[in-house]
């Protein structure tokens, strides 16, 4: 159960100080040099809170009292403020550029538009607030006798009485000037004790001074590098006498506590060892026996400290240096190698004391394994394989440059990359495309076209002007650019010449007009006279009749045969 508290106090205080040093401006306490905060204006126009307060005096507490807040949610033109309780990060003086703020109470004339949409409390609030240094009131006090001559050691004290209950914001020993004309080289900063708010010197009086009478006049200041107090003189005549010293020894137990102290890091957390620390470095070890007291609570408070430290666990580092190593976006890996790593991640326990330092290592190594074997997705190809889709199923169509532009792309493709090399494959999709766009048809096959040209007959004369008029307006319809996707136009324009030259027609033959018979005119001489169905002259005229087809039919067919050799 104690190891598991403290692990929860390790993430919470890893956890904060992240938050601390990603999300908000540092707190800067104590430091003069901070450049002073945005003003009002510019805070309202960049759109973030902003506080304000008025300076005050050290008093031992974090706590000023917030007397405007600009809220970056309200509106420029709304007359709305708050005040409030702030807490600076310290209780040091100093200058301060953010506070954390409760018991906000809105003011103003539009603050009801605001109740219950503004915070009650904020933290990391920009302001520009200065504690000032306080001014010491010093006490003096002495039991001591009027003489010393039987004792060879004194100790002077004196108290900063407004210390306002909290002696951690008192000036170190060697913050605080000591003056004394009668112990010339006697004090020194190394003999200076500080216990709560009393300052104490340690001394021994020169052997004149055995049988002395009287005061010794003393003064006490603080220095100007004190952190909360200023300079002011004040001082009294005082003369204490060093009484024996406390015992120390806590029946054997100083032995135990000290060695504790030297090497504990090394056998215990840090977080269980620095509450001994801290009792141990503020004890003060030269309290005389009228302190016995507070040397006895030094020593319960050890004794619960000591009681509460927890042992050192293994050693995590290669573990906490494999997780640094692990990528931030996961998305980019497969699912199982990914689901591996997380697997052992889980599983780590972070407790094992050093005697399992090998369990320990073992996960490390797991650890380092799971993130060697993380693997990429492969690259999506989707809109590759989409646009492949609509290369046209039949290339033969389209020229042999355009179609080995095509093809190059497509044999370029590599099948196989990874999420990594997205970027390739989207540059193969863009490439792809320009081929498809740049494919060109062939142009369309005109043999048909020529052939039936070559079947017109060169001698158009003995047809029809009307027939002759067809043909000729099939070979004027004929465009020579049409692409192979219009093969069938160019089909068709082979096919209405066709048709053409058959629906040419021959003009009619008026063969020679025998003359009317008269028979009133005598016949010729030396020839008879033909009568009126002589089958004679009929023979001869079907004779006449029947060359006349046969020579035009012979000079068509030559007409016919020459235009086919062309």
């Amino acid at each position: 159960m104690k190891k598991s508290v403290v692990l929860k106090s390790i993430l919470s205080a890893a956890f904060l100080a992240f938050s601390l040093l990603v999300s908000v401006p540092s707190v800067i306490a104590a430091d003069t040099s901070v450049p002073a905060a945005t003003p009002p204006d510019a805070s309202q126009k960049n759109g973030y809170n902003f506080a304000f307060a008025n300076a005050k005096t050290y008093d031992g507490t974090p706590y000023i009292e917030i007397t405007d807040i600009i809220f970056a949610d309200a509106l420029v033109t709304d007359d709305v403020s708050a005040t409030g309780i702030g807490t600076l990060s310290s209780s040091d003086a100093g200058t301060y550029s953010i506070v954390n703020i409760d018991n906000i109470v809105l003011k103003g004339a539009d603050k009801d538009k605001y109740e219950g949409l503004l915070p009650t409390s904020m933290k990391y609030v920009p302001i520009n607030v200065t504690v000032e240094k306080a001014v010491p009131i010093f006490s003096f006090s002495t039991n001591a006798p009027d003489g010393m001559e039987y004792y060879s050691s004194a100790k002077i004290t004196f108290s900063i009485v407004n210390d306002f209950g909290h002696p951690e914001g008192l000036p170190d020993t060697i913050q605080i000037s000591r003056e004394h004309d009668y112990l010339p080289g006697r004090v020194t900063h190394e003999t200076a004790r500080r216990s709560g708010n009393q300052y104490s010197i340690s001394y021994s009086p020169p052997a004149p001074w055995s049988g002395l009478y009287g005061e010794i006049p003393f003064w006490a200041d603080v220095l100007d590098d004190a952190t909360n107090y200023q300079p002011a003189t004040s001082g009294e005549y005082m003369l204490l006498i060093l009484p024996p010293p406390a015992d120390y020894f806590w029946s054997g137990d100083y032995d135990v506590f000290w060695y504790i102290a030297m090497g504990g890091a090394e056998h215990y957390t840090a977080e269980s060892l620095q509450p001994f620390l801290d009792i141990w470095y503020s004890i003060d070890w030269d309290l005389d026996i009228t302190h016995q007291d507070i040397v006895n609570e030094y020593h319960r408070q050890l004794l619960e400290a000591y009681y509460n430290l927890v042992p050192k666990p293994g050693d995590y580092s290669e573990i906490e240096k494999y997780l640094e190593m692990i990528p931030e976006d996961l998305s980019l890996y497969t699912d199982e190698s990914v689901k591996a790593l997380e697997k052992i991640k889980e599983s780590i326990p972070w407790d094992l004391p050093p005697e399992d330092q090998y369990i320990i290592n073992q996960y490390a190594d797991d650890l380092y394994e799971a993130i060697q074997q993380l693997k990429y997705k492969p690259a999506d190809y989707s809109a590759l394989n989409e646009l492949l889709k609509k290369v046209p199923g039949d290339l033969s169509l389209y020229t042999e440059e355009s179609v080995k532009a095509l093809e190059n792309v497509k044999s370029s493709i590599d099948w196989k990359l990874l999420i990594i090399d997205q970027k390739t494959v989207d540059e193969y999709t863009v490439k792809l495309q320009e081929a498809i766009s740049n494919l060109k048809f062939k142009p369309a096959d005109y043999t048909k076209v020529k052939a039936a040209l070559n079947k017109i007959p060169s001698d158009l004369s003995i047809y029809t002007d009307e027939s002759v008029k067809l043909l000729e307006e099939a070979k004027a319809a004929i465009n020579w650019d049409k692409l192979i996707n219009e093969q069938s136009v160019v089909d068709g324009y082979a096919q209405a010449i066709e048709t053409a030259i058959q629906n040419l027609k021959t003009k009619q033959i008026q063969p020679p007009q025998p003359e009317a018979f008269n028979p009133n005119q005598p016949a010729p001489k030396g020839k008879a006279s033909a009568e009126t169905g002589d089958p004679t002259s009929i023979a001869l005229w079907l004779f006449l009749f029947s060359n006349s087809a046969l020579v035009a039919g012979v000079s068509l067919k030559r007409r016919h045969s020459s235009s086919d050799m062309k």
